[in-house]
């Protein structure tokens, strides 16, 4: 059975709104918990209504938003496993001006993410995250939490602030969404829940279960009342994903016409866990006078995927490709491929022609095994008291530390073979590709049966290449609050408060350390069918049923060989297994006496100190009939920053110094001192205070109509990966001078060398935060407990952006000194963005019956920006921070769809609760480089249909479905190939439809 709530509706022809929080304790740490309208005895009317399931979560969603200080949306879960969603970060992208990505990461948009990563709020990605209104952050290169390794199971409710007030914790400019998880005064008897699902998805064909059970008890004894609260979660999922792309475009060589680098095929499977446990204790005194809540909260996700892909890695094709012998490209009328058959001409073939006919023989083809393990924990130990000793005053102290930890490993072995490839990219969905033997001539009597691609004596193994971090983060915190109310006059109440943080965070990152196997032009092909001393050495992998059909056809069935997926899922001992068949690659580790993963210049240490004070009052009145009420204030936040890291210089030390023909030995005295590999330690330190002043003002035009107006300024911080507190120096256009040969080698002598110019990617632990002056005005109608009809406008004035730039140095190692270019975050450039929201819901109780159990929620979101640069910074990115040479200026702003809205059609009667849900967003540009063709990727406009349907069979049960991704979606991703703004087909993406099998019970 669904958790019922009764409701009492309070009627009246004058009323002021306040929170509950404020009216019992008057103290922020709760944030928006509950809300009620305060009347006057002798002018009420009560009528009691019964209020259950989504009607109760909506009308207390409804309410937190109504009666809030500040601009908020929420949602809100009464059943354990309520959330509408399977995540926290698809529930909350239902609610207006919230979107989310579908890919890994921004900056790889060939990886999708099946339960979708990062979130934007009105189109900005600078949102701060927290447990309880308290931090809480993932320990990577980021500083906020990952919202899809939160178990959903263990919130209560999720409220996003999209405006602040004094007392909120400063670092958000695009929102903050506060995850508040249960606590046992939520309920005033013993309860017992628990929720088990098993859920099948239909491409990986798996099926997979989630279990999540809650105690509650609480009892009073003379020491007072007590609560307990104990709460768990176990949650796995295994989807896949097929991506069919396209590569980059390239001008023919003898005309103007474009033509693609061939194409990419990819095949992952993720494998996800999700687990969650919380204990909470409540204690309050006899005269509840005193509130103590102690929480423990630990979250622990891990994301293991595994990828096979196809690629072509010819590096001389953009030069060199052509049709095969009879055929021709087709192009549109803008000189665009649309189809052809494809091979090249230009590339070193090595020892080929003596396993397959010589001559022109297709393009080579990387076949990539690839294992990435992500795990992350997060752990949170809070204890607060409120305390209320009469009617004027109310304190607050509240304590908290938490920890976190972070541990990627993600490697790739690649092996190589040769193909002739077909191409049709003239339709509007996906590509249709097809892999001919590198022989393939077109004829018609062509034996496309050969086994080309399953023939170990026609793939090799080609490279490897590893990458590692190790982070861990912790923080202690404490605030506390005190709030004065008076007795009369238009200030209500006056509000101080004090907070200390400090957190430290170590973050490792190690290069991605690629290196090589073998080649052709080595002479000594490391082949499959001879790879000694591998005892797994590769696989036949199946791509039937790509991407659901209609997309791929490979010659001699849709299969190709691969390294075995073992070895890179392995890590530890693939050094030792790869090492026969290695003539360049060697482990992380092997770079380091001791066998540690890091070198120095991949650890950094930063240690952050925030210290926050506030004052903020509240008032209300009367104006005319209509009665006001608001808040202003003002926050002073100091934040120091300690960081620590190293200084890399080149490393031009000569492997002879006797060696006549090597380069080092002929360098300037001065620039062989330079380069001498060595690493320094670097120590910085920075301070930064803002005052952040802020406004609310809500108008109660009628009973059920009301203005709200607010403005404040917020910051937010920099990413602890663009603080990180390294330098890289690499040397830049060397000059060789040649003279005669003298010592008779067949070669021309060196006669100087000089390095033209140096370069440096560096963090900047001196970068300030993002600033923002945020306007608010909405006009809000309540007509019924669940429904609601209202209009938001929004104003952000933005600066200090951060960005991608260049600033010169000098840098003195060794008694010389150079002047070097560092690439790195800076703080530039202003912009503003605005737009507005209409927001509705209602449930159609005028409707005759089975009718009247109809609901709708729906809402629109217009975002539009104006003079935004795009950052160019990969914070996660351990070689290059900061990249600002951008293929195409005048991009639009990463993440910012124009258009998004949702729609909900609800039904709840009967014992009977369905919900349809489809959500939608415009295209948006996912990076402004894409790190496989360095151009703008965008993805284009999709929607995403997800349905349930649940019975209640007893008092106590529930049983019921779920589906997402119903109509089967084609996430297409598009790359622009000119200043122009034209875009062409990059990706399309399939994943699965998911179906879930669901149990509920409240006891």
């Amino acid at each position: 059975m669904t958790t019922e709530k009764h409701i009492a509706l309070k009627h009246k022809k004058r009323f002021r709104y306040s929170l509950l929080a404020s009216a019992v304790l008057g103290l922020v740490v709760g944030k928006v918990y509950a809300q009620e309208a305060e009347a006057d005895s002798e002018d009420e009317a009560i009528e009691v209504i019964d209020v259950r399931g989504t009607r109760a979560d909506l009308f207390n969603a409804q309410n937190i938003k109504r009666f809030s200080e500040t601009v908020v949306d929420a949602l809100d879960a009464s059943d354990i496993g309520g959330f509408p969603d399977r995540s926290v970060l698809e529930a909350i992208s239902r609610l207006p001006g919230i979107t989310m990505g579908r890919f890994a990461a921004p900056n790889d948009p060939d990886h999708f993410g099946t339960e979708g990563s990062g979130v934007a709020i009105r189109g900005l990605t600078h949102v701060r995250s927290e447990f309880n209104g308290r931090d809480s952050f993932t320990a990577d290169s980021g500083r906020g939490l990952s919202f899809q390794d939160v178990p959903p199971e263990l919130m209560g409710s999720v409220q996003v602030f999209k405006n602040s007030t004094a007392d909120m914790i400063e670092g958000g400019i695009a929102g903050t969404v506060n995850l508040i998880t249960r606590k046992p005064f939520d309920t005033d008897d013993q309860m017992f829940a628990f929720s088990a699902d098993v859920t099948y998805a239909d491409f990986i064909e798996e099926t997979t279960p989630t279990f999540s059970a809650l105690y509650s008890n609480v009892f009073e004894n003379d020491s007072g009342k007590w609560g307990l609260l104990l709460n768990a979660s176990h949650s796995e999922l295994k989807a896949q994903s097929d991506g069919a792309m396209v590569g980059q475009y390239w001008p023919q060589a003898d005309n103007d016409n474009l033509i693609p680098e061939g194409a990419r095929l990819t095949r992952k499977k993720d494998d996800r866990t999700r687990q969650g446990f919380a204990a909470v204790v409540q204690w309050q005194n006899p005269d509840r006078t005193i509130l103590a809540t102690g929480e423990y909260i630990r979250s622990d996700s891990q994301l293991a995927w595994t990828e096979n892909a196809v690629e072509m890695d010819d590096t001389d094709a953009q030069d060199g490709l052509i049709p095969i012998d009879g055929t021709q490209f087709e192009f549109d009328s803008n000189g665009y491929f649309e189809q052809g058959i494809m091979t090249s001409n230009e590339g070193w073939r090595g020892n080929e022609g003596e396993r397959t006919p010589g001559g022109i023989f297709g393009m080579n083809h990387v076949l990539q095994s690839r294992f990435r393990d992500n795990e992350s924990t997060v752990e949170d130990l809070s204890f607060n008291v409120k305390y209320t000793p009469n009617d004027s005053w109310a304190f607050n102290f509240d304590v908290q530390y938490v920890e976190g930890t972070n541990d990627v490993i993600d490697f790739t072995i690649m092996g190589a073979t040769d193909a002739v490839i077909g191409l049709d990219v003239s339709g509007t969905g996906k590509p249709s590709i097809d892999f001919y033997a590198p022989t393939y001539n077109g004829q018609a009597d062509f034996d496309r049966n050969n086994n080309h691609f399953t023939d170990p004596s026609r793939s090799f193994f080609r490279s490897a290449m590893d990458h590692i971090s190790a982070n861990e983060g912790e923080e202690v915190a404490t605030r506390f609050d005190t709030k004065y109310t008076f007795d009369d006059g238009a200030l209500t109440s006056v509000q101080f408060g004090v907070r200390y943080a400090k957190r430290e965070q170590t973050t490792r990152q190690s290069t991605y350390n690629w290196g090589v196997l073998s080649e052709a032009w080595t002479g000594d092909v490391a082949w499959y069918d001879s790879a000694a001393g591998l005892q797994v050495p590769h696989e036949e992998v199946s791509f039937d049923n790509f991407a659901r059909g209609g997309v791929l056809n490979v010659d001699g069935g849709n299969a190709f060989l691969f390294p075995a997926m073992s070895l890179a899922e392995n890590y530890r001992s693939a050094g030792s297994a790869l090492a026969p068949v290695s003539s360049g690659w060697t482990p992380l580790s092997a770079r380091n006496a001791d066998g540690s993963d890091f070198i120095d210049n991949e650890v950094n240490q930063t240690d952050e100190v925030n210290t926050a004070v506030y004052i903020k009052a509240n008032f209300e009145g009367m104006w005319g009939d209509m009665d006001y009420s608001g808040n202003f204030g003002v926050r002073y936040v100091n934040i120091e920053n300690d960081t620590a890291g190293f200084i890399v210089f080149p490393d031009n030390v000569p492997d002879d110094p006797n060696d006549p023909n090597e380069q080092e030995n002929y360098l300037p005295d001065d620039q062989k001192a330079f380069g001498n590999a060595a690493s320094t330690s670097l120590v910085s330190s920075s301070d930064y205070n803002k005052m952040l002043p802020s406004f609310n003002f809500k108008l109660n035009i009628t009973d059920e109509v009301l203005m709200r107006v607010g403005i404040a300024e917020t910051i937010a911080l920099p990413q602890l990966g663009l603080l990180r507190n390294y330098v890289a120096i690499q040397e830049q256009d060397r000059i060789n001078v040649v003279g005669d040969d003298n010592n008779g080698d067949g070669q021309p002598d060196l006669v100087s060398s000089t390095i033209g110019r140096y370069t440096a990617n560096s963090g900047n632990p001196f970068l300030k935060p993002m600033e923002a002056v945020n306007y608010d005005l909405t006009l809000e109608w309540y007509f019924a407990p669940v429904g609601s009809l209202t209009f938001s406008y929004f104003y952000k004035d933005l600066e200090n952006y951060f960005i991608s730039g260049t600033r010169t140095e000098s840098y003195t190692n060794n008694g010389a000194t150079q002047e070097v270019e560092v690439a790195s975050a800076l703080n530039g450039e202003e912009g503003s963005v605005q737009g507005f929201e209409i927001a509705y819901q209602q449930f159609f109780d005028m409707l005759p019956a089975p009718f009247d159990g109809i609901g709708v929620q729906a809402n629109y979101t217009f975002v539009d920006e104006e003079g935004s640069p795009n950052a160019g910074l990969a914070p996660d990115n351990p070689d290059t921070t900061a990249n600002a040479n951008f293929a195409f200026e005048g991009l639009p702003l990463e993440g910012l769809s124009e258009d998004n809205y949702n729609l909900v059609v609800m039904y709840e009667k009967y014992g009977w609760n369905a919900r349809m849900a489809y959500n939608w967003r415009s295209a948006y540009l996912l990076t402004t480089q894409d790190v496989i063709t360095q151009l703008p990727i965008f993805n284009e406009a999709i929607g995403f249909l997800d349905a349930s349907v649940f019975y209640d069979v007893t008092e106590n049960i529930k049983v019921g479905i779920q589906g997402t991704n119903l109509t089967d979606e084609v996430t297409r991703t598009s790359m622009q190939i000119d200043q122009e703004g034209n875009r062409r087909l990059r990706g399309a993406f399939v994943n699965d439809r998911r179906f879930s099998l669901v149990v509920r019970g409240v006891f």
